[in-house]
């Protein structure tokens, strides 16, 4: 050995970050998502959802978010009471090749179509997201993933920035988006259309905490 050498060790290596997101992603289907389920793969786990085949955990919500999601389920939940429709919140949608879990969503009834699957896009009238830390995700790839899935409304409760968001006309394709986006601040009145109908308005500013 070179008198002058001597044995060190070595840096711990960098995160293979750019080496894995070259490597080829293996993207789970709804019914393999399912399966898991039922076996109970993620029983005591951090709640997850899928997007796009790849299970993603769910960020914790924070008081603020936790705040407006119950004042938005309350007064959504009033709206859409008759037994024509179905509410879930923070319950599993299926879609083509994701299951995710919006704050709050109404579909079509009655009930007991749901008994033994989740509502598919076909059935969903609106989706809505309560965004607080998790606003860029909701609103690129949470808007994308509906769009795609031609979801007719979709609607961002943007907590920090004190304003719902509501995109329509979804578009699909190689870029899916909403043709059409409308902005309700704290004193304006967001219109809950559906079909062309209108149930009722809500108050923006009893959706903030």
């Amino acid at each position: 050995m070179n008198p002058a050498a001597r044995v060190t060790q070595p840096p711990d290596p960098e995160p293979p970050v750019v080496a894995l997101a070259d490597r080829p992603v293996y993207r789970l289907t709804v019914e393999q998502y399912h399966r898991m389920i039922d076996a109970g793969v993620f029983d005591g786990a951090p709640k997850c959802e899928l997007i796009h085949g790849i299970i993603l955990e769910k960020p914790v919500p924070g008081p603020p978010h936790s705040s407006s999601t119950r004042r938005l389920n309350r007064r959504l939940g009033e709206l859409f009471s008759e037994p024509d429709w179905v509410v879930g919140i923070q319950d599993s949608i299926t879609l083509s090749d994701s299951e995710p879990e919006p704050d709050f969503y109404a579909a079509v009834g009655p009930e007991s179509i749901y008994t033994d699957r989740h509502p598919r896009p076909k059935d969903l009238v609106l989706v809505v997201e309560v965004s607080h830390s998790s606003l860029v995700f909701d609103r690129s790839a949470k808007l994308a993933l509906y769009a795609g899935e031609r979801i007719v409304q979709y609607w961002i409760v943007n907590v920090g920035e004190r304003r719902v968001e509501v995109y329509t006309q979804p578009k699909g394709g190689k870029n899916p988006a909403y043709k059409q986006q409308t902005n309700y601040g704290p004193d304006d009145e967001v219109p809950v259309v559906i079909g062309g109908k209108e149930l009722g308005r809500i108050s923006v500013k009893e959706l903030l905490p």
